[in-house]
């Protein structure tokens, strides 16, 4: 069963090292966000995993090559396009938080955890990728 995302630490690019360091320090948590967010992250991260299980179930011939040619966005693009439309409309108000529940569960379900498989990940992330 693959793992949740972890959290993440926010980005530290900032303009100076002293915020910089601050930021770095205080990691994105979850738990310290108001109850109604913390619903939609869970809501989110289910939603995510669940469109990337579809996805699998739905086409494993075309995810199986797609696994091999490393070009699962590129391969599966039309399905996941609509997965990504949904988890937009959806979820939008947390897609700025440091965390990317839609591409974690590519990563986990449609590539077996290994992200060189997905090819190029087309879609913007407040996320720290690592």
């Amino acid at each position: 069963m693959p793992a949740e995302p972890a959290i993440v630490e926010p980005p530290a690019a900032a303009p100076e090292p002293a915020v910089a360091a601050a930021a770095s320090a205080i990691a994105f948590r979850v738990e310290d966000l108001p109850p109604e967010q913390q619903e939609l992250h869970r809501r989110a991260n289910r939603h995510a995993k669940v469109s990337m299980q579809d996805i699998y179930l739905l086409r494993p011939k075309d995810v199986k090559l797609a696994r091999e040619n490393k070009d699962i966005c590129v391969r599966l693009r039309g399905d996941i396009e609509k997965a990504r439309k949904e988890y937009v409309r959806r979820f939008g108000p947390i897609l700025e938080h440091p965390v990317d529940y839609f591409y974690h569960w590519m990563v986990e379900v449609l590539a077996e955890g290994k992200p060189e498989t997905l090819g190029e990940y087309p879609y913007p992330s407040a996320a720290t990728r690592r």
